[in-house]
């Protein structure tokens, strides 16, 4: 339960003056009043004021506790109702059929987004958003790419979580008297039909609100004008306030921070809605459990386009946020770009990743910065704090550089000037080796310090810090007729072409054939030393950090503005002169981009697309599409030796456990939200015809979902191209192409955790709530023959296609909460009432009876089961236990029609 503050807090609050800036006194409630420049905001009084998000209770889910305090520092407006429909179709053009006093809802966060630029435009004020590409499904806002929040903004943008349950302290929040299950007739009712006292409307009930935030956890303390998580972790989670004309009075808190299923930028649903705020964050501070942040680090390019230049999403950038000081890294291989922060040991400057992507080397100076460099090694796995402190050499600019099977890293001694033969050859280039988690000792390569890369035949090595200078055979010598050069980079392919950045010098200008300014070219020489190419940096920008990449041909570097503040990391492709920006910030300095070991991934068939080809998730895909992108790993990979494939909602994806299944190999490829009509999809495209000793297809029979048709289906065949581009391809009927597996796995994936609570054996459901609750979460559906009728057309195919595979189906209705029957009279969470369940259970029967290949376990038994409260997970879903002895009943049933076909 939501834990107020105490009462001396609160009367402090009610006491306390605020300015209330462009807004008229109201002599009720000085905190919140009318605000005269805005129509339909309310001013909230809220600086030198703080509220606690988050709580204590030990009910509550583990991203909404602990209870941490936010201060604020300024005030703000927020909407005194969710956007009416008229109002968002007067500012967008869009719905205007539509237009009315109902709360605007079915809109994803996106939707809300440029919903605020909108009004914000029509106002003629600054936008609090920008992005740079626009994707629309059905009408609705699926992505933004490059979405950038501006906190200082003064337009109109969502209002952050803090500021919502500011609000809703101060304005009230009163489950009691809102639109919700027991009154609402399962619609929504016009905008502040529901008034309380305090002004403000609907923070309860009727449409649930999207606020600004990123999803995050918290930390027990207190954060000054905190406006969320600085990501949504790998699943890019949002927030959504306030509960809705769905849910109980009883089950609405203003601690609650999501819905039924995870909340992410593209969610939508008719009771999901918004209000506005307004008014400048002028100190905004990012926050996750390890910590604040203001970085202002905003990744540019996806994970897809980053895969045609390099072949893969299998890839993670590291660099140093040099006004921060700590180190950044952005992990392309879930999709959507998750930022995060490791712990940094020492200083970090010049980071290395390790061919295989798991250690990041780095040193304690900067280029031309002399004295003695310490080396550290860090892994990237959060779990493991351990670091590797190198002292027995200064070690500038270090280097992955494989022998044989050895890992090692050569640096040389100096990243100082390198002008002075005597100061330069007064130091050395080592190697050392790093195995099992020690350094090896130091091999001395060469005298001088050639800290720029030294070739894998160990014969060519290059440095510049001043002079550009070269170590080939036995010879030392300076390139570039002497002239300054700094920024050396050897490539890492056999060609030894060396890329540097100069100052505009004579050479430089002389073979690009124009005059420049420093580091405005790339200027690359052959192995002898002749120049070959010079890149020009973007107009108004020039070139520092530059390094060649493991991907022949390709250059990781940061760009600097006028300003001489480098703002943003580009990839440059030497083969065109092509730029591709990766990441925008304030100072960013030193990348470092990994990929996993290049091959050519594409498919040698020029006639498959590979922007297509297995792509089963994009950046922009929801939640039911990551977890499939798992099971289609699975299926792909184990599809020659599956005998049992498991599918259906999250209620199978929880409740069956498939390592305890002795009849056969067994997948469970389940996901949530799973609807008959994605089964079907599934089961008759990919399970039977392509696992070639398939047996048994198990599937949940949830009845009181038939309620819904094809939305799951739609949205996830939607959601990347791979599913459309198979059924171009007939499901690959006649012949998958051979690299199929790897093809998969190099495409967007989720993040090792995604795949390791998604695996084969199960999608684990734990939930902070052991068991069912007092009172039940009901999202109840009215019965709908035409909709009934369709889910029996679904499994009729099932059944009949797994009959001329010579396959049987088992489906398993899950047990619930007996408490929906007992309580409630309803079958289950969505219903049906008890007289038409009776009739779907009656037509199960009856067809169990007529297709011999067909076969019913129900585990629910109209709530009349031996399933305790510690078995469920929640209402409607089983923990491990409940999973446990579920699957062995299941088991139970496949040995005995194995025995007795």
């Amino acid at each position: 339960m939501y834990r107020f503050f105490a009462f001396c807090l609160v009367f402090f609050l009610m006491i306390a003056c605020s300015e209330t800036t462009g807004s008229s006194a109201n002599e009720e409630n000085s905190e919140i009043a009318t605000d005269d420049e805005h129509d339909d905001m309310l001013r909230i009084a809220a600086k030198s004021k703080t509220v606690q998000v988050g709580t204590d209770s030990s009910n509550a889910s583990s991203n909404e506790k602990p209870a941490m305090q936010v201060s604020f520092d300024y005030d703000y407006s927020i909407g005194l109702h969710e956007v009416t429909r008229k109002e968002y179709a007067e500012w967008t053009g869009k719905d205007i059929e539509n237009a009315n006093d109902l709360p605007m809802t079915n809109v994803t966060y996106y939707d809300a987004v440029l919903a605020a630029n909108a009004r914000s435009k029509k106002e003629k004020l600054d936008t609090a958003y920008s992005y740079s590409k626009v994707e629309y499904a059905d009408g609705k806002c699926t992505y933004l790419e490059s979405l950038t929040f501006a906190p200082k903004s003064e337009g109109y943008r969502l209002p952050t979580e803090a500021e919502w349950m500011l609000a809703a302290q101060i304005g009230g929040f009163t489950p009691d008297n809102s639109w919700n299950s027991t009154n609402s007739d399962d619609s929504l009712h016009k905008v502040c039909t529901k008034k309380n006292s305090s002004k403000l409307c609907d923070m309860a009930g009727n449409a649930m609100d999207w606020v600004n935030d990123w999803l995050g956890n918290f930390k027990d303390t207190t954060i000054v004008d905190f406006i969320g998580a600085p990501n949504g972790g790998s699943l890019a989670k949002r927030i959504l306030k306030g509960g809705s004309y769905q849910n109980k009075p009883l089950n609405m808190k203003t601690y609650s921070r999501g819905d039924v299923y995870t909340v992410t930028s593209s969610t939508k649903a008719n009771y999901v809605g918004f209000r506005l705020a307004i008014g400048p964050i002028p100190n905004p501070h990012y926050f996750n459990s390890s910590g604040t942040t203001n970085s202002t680090i905003m990744p540019i390019a996806s994970a897809q386009a980053l895969k045609l230049k390099v072949g893969t999403t299998h890839a993670r950038l590291a660099f140093r946020d040099d006004d921060l000081e700590k180190i950044i890294v952005i992990e392309y291989t879930c999709g959507n770009n998750a930022i995060y922060e490791p712990k940094k040991i020492g200083e970090p400057y010049h980071l290395a990743i390790s061919p295989d992507g798991q250690w990041i080397a780095y040193t304690t100076k900067p280029e031309g910065i002399s004295g003695f460099d310490t080396l550290f090694i860090q892994p990237f796995n959060a779990a493991d704090t351990s670091y590797h402190k190198y002292t027995k050499a200064s070690a500038a600019e270090p280097r992955w550089h494989v022998v044989g099977f050895d890992t090692n890293l050569v640096f040389g001694t100096s990243g100082g000037d390198n002008t002075s033969d005597g100061s330069f050859f007064s130091e050395n280039t080592y190697r050392i080796s790093f195995s099992q988690k020690k350094f090896g000792d130091k091999v001395e390569l060469f005298g001088g310090s050639y800290h720029g890369g030294v070739s894998k035949d160990e014969s060519f090595a290059v440095t510049g810090s001043k002079l550009l200078r070269v170590h080939t055979g036995d010879k030392d010598t300076v390139w570039y007729n002497g002239e300054q050069a700094c920024n050396a980079s050897l490539a890492q392919d056999s060609t030894k072409r060396t890329l540097f950045l100069d100052f505009g010098s004579e050479t430089g200008r002389k073979f690009a054939g124009e005059n420049y300014a420093a580091h405005e070219r790339i200027l690359i020489v052959d192995s002898l030393g002749k120049l070959i190419q010079a890149i020009p940096a973007p107009e108004g920008y020039a070139f520092d950090h530059t390094e060649w990449t493991s991907i022949p041909d390709l250059v990781i570097a940061t760009l600097t503005n006028s300003e001489g503040r480098h703002s943003k990391i580009v990839l440059v492709d030497v083969r065109d002169s092509s730029i591709l920006d990766l990441v925008e910030g304030n100072e960013l300095w030193h990348p470092s981009l990994w990929v996993e070991e290049y091959h050519n991934r594409l498919p040698s068939d020029t006639s498959l697309a590979g922007d297509s080809l297995g792509v089963y998730m994009l950046e922009t895909s929801i939640l039911e599409a990551r977890i499939l992108k798992v099971k289609m790993d699975l299926f792909w990979t184990n599809r020659t030796f599956t005998r049992i494939a498991i599918t259906g909602s999250s209620r199978s994806f929880s409740g069956i456990n498939p390592t305890l299944l002795t009849a056969g190999y067994a997948i469970n490829f389940s996901f949530s939200a799973q609807d008959m009509a994605s089964t079907e999809f599934f089961v008759n495209n990919y399970y039977l015809p392509l696992q070639m000793n398939i047996q048994t297809i198990v599937i949940a029979l949830d009845i009181d979902r038939w309620g819904f048709t094809d939305e799951t289906f739609e949205a996830v065949y939607n959601s990347a191209p791979g599913y459309a581009y198979d059924e171009q391809h007939d499901f690959w009927k006649n012949g998958a192409p051979a690299m199929m597996p790897k093809i998969v796995q190099d495409n967007i994936s989720p993040d090792p955790h995604e795949y390791g609570i998604y695996a084969y054996n199960r999608g684990e459901y734990k939930s902070e709530e052991s068991g069912v609750n007092e009172v039940p979460e009901v999202n109840f559906i009215a019965y709908d023959k035409q909709k009934a009728d369709y889910n029996k057309k679904k499994l009729l195919s099932i059944i009949d296609v797994a009959k001329s595979y010579g396959a049987n189906v088992v489906g398993v209705i899950f047990p619930q909460s007996p408490l929906y029957i007992s309580s409630e009279n309803i079958w289950g969470r969505y219903g049906p009432d008890l007289d038409d369940a009776a009739k779907l259970l009656d037509y199960l029967d009856s067809l169990a009876k007529v297709k011999d290949n067909f076969y019913i376990l129900d585990e629910y038994k109209n709530g009349k089961n031996d399933y305790k409260s510690s078995d469920f997970s929640n209402d409607d879903h089983l923990g491990l236990d409940g999973a446990d002895k579920l699957t062995k009943r299941l088991d139970s049933l496949l040995l005995k029609i194995k025995e007795n076909p």
